[in-house]
């Protein structure tokens, strides 16, 4: 790419005005960039745009323990490797750093889960065949070409023995998957996640345990509530769009709300509230509360993103961890505490989302075997 073209580029990318043909031609180059440490602007044309780039990057002390670097202010939509891409290129004379990052690499989860049956029988959804998968207590299962699987239950059978048979859909690290359950609700299931639900559901209510992240799209039905269990909380709903993130090693289950109207009991607080769309209940071991916030935060990793808000690296590789199937250890702690705000491509390797993270200068990484080093 010419030095011209680089400088358009840059230039749209400071109004936020990239189409995604655009995004995809800049995020080639910068990935070449950051791999071989080289480039052709001139001086004069590094000069000229460094106002730009800094008038979307903005350097803000927070109180020990946290520590905020560089930061991409501008809009969600703009990629974070095109925020900390132009930071690179505008710095090339001063970078005192250079990507830690092996040659062994981990590439993004897939479309994959496993289906415990009532029985105890496991099927590998991946590698299953599109069609019909199983019977299970009177219930035929399929899966479709778009990777979902449906439950049609048989009329023959009597709803009273099908309501007490259940099945578990689980993802392990590195994977997700989309199911559509007995009701017709949709649920989209993170790594690392399990969902339990009956062949058929109750009429009086239609309830499903959940422990990990999953997105639910629910069919409404006025006599008959949808409820998710978690080992904190219980979310009740008629029909509504929500989110929930409930995983065992985190410190509070957020509830996020698209559509509708969601009541979210807790049972450690024993308090119950009603939330809206743009709202998220927090539990914990002691409280809950509400907060408003961006709904496409939650919602990125359903999107194929890692979406970043203030948040830190810690909760940020947890995530990593889960979605690439690779442990962390942090060699220096005080790196958990740095912020971060910006958003990555799930479908990169893992060494590409890492490097970005990486040319904030505010952390350094390593691979190692199936390891992730935090070094700085």
């Amino acid at each position: 790419m010419t030095d011209k073209q680089i400088i358009s580029l840059l230039k749209k990318y400071g109004t936020g005005k990239l189409n995604p043909e655009e995004k995809a031609i800049f995020e080639s180059w910068y990935l070449k960039q950051a791999e071989n440490n080289d480039n052709e602007l001139s001086d004069i044309d590094l000069d000229k745009n460094l106002a730009l780039i800094r008038s979307n990057l903005m350097r803000k002390q927070e109180p020990a323990p946290k520590f905020n670097w560089y930061k991409v202010a501008a809009a969600a939509s703009l990629l974070i490797f095109v925020s900390f891409g132009a930071y690179f290129i505008l710095h090339k004379k001063d970078r005192a750093y250079t990507a830690k990052v092996a040659k062994k690499d981990a590439a993004p989860g897939k479309n994959r889960a496993t289906l415990i049956l009532s029985n105890g029988k496991k099927i590998i959804l991946g590698d299953a065949s599109d069609g019909k998968l199983a019977s299970d207590a009177g219930v035929t299962i399929n899966k479709t070409k778009s990777g979902e699987i449906i439950y049609k239950a048989d009329a023959a059978k009597g709803n009273d023995t099908l309501k007490k048979e259940f099945n578990t859909l689980t993802t392990a690290k590195g994977e997700q998957y989309q199911l559509i359950l007995p009701d017709g609700s949709h649920v989209w299931l993170n790594a690392a996640s399990a969902v339990k639900y009956p062949v058929v559901f109750d009429k009086k209510e239609r309830m499903v345990e959940l422990n990990g992240e999953a997105y639910f799209e629910v069919v409404h039905k006025q006599t008959s509530p949808f409820k998710v269990k978690t080992r904190r909380q219980e979310v009740e709903v008629l029909g509504t769009h929500f989110n929930i993130y409930a995983y065992e090693d985190e410190r509070i289950t957020r509830t996020t709300l698209v559509e509708g109207s969601v009541k979210v009991s807790s049972f450690t607080s024993h308090s119950t509230i009603v939330i809206k769309p743009g709202q998220q209940s927090l539990v914990d071991d002691y409280n809950l509360k509400v907060e408003t916030v961006d709904t496409d935060d939650a919602l990125a990793w359903k999107n194929g993103y890692f979406e970043f808000n203030d948040e830190s690296l810690e909760s940020i590789m947890k995530k990593v961890s889960r979605w690439y199937n690779l442990d962390v250890e942090y060699r220096n702690n005080t790196a958990k505490y740095q912020l971060f705000s910006g958003s990555v491509s799930r479908y990169k390797n893992v060494s590409q989302v890492i490097k970005t993270l990486e040319l904030t200068n505010a952390a350094h990484f390593k691979i190692e075997g199936n390891k992730i080093l935090i070094i700085k």
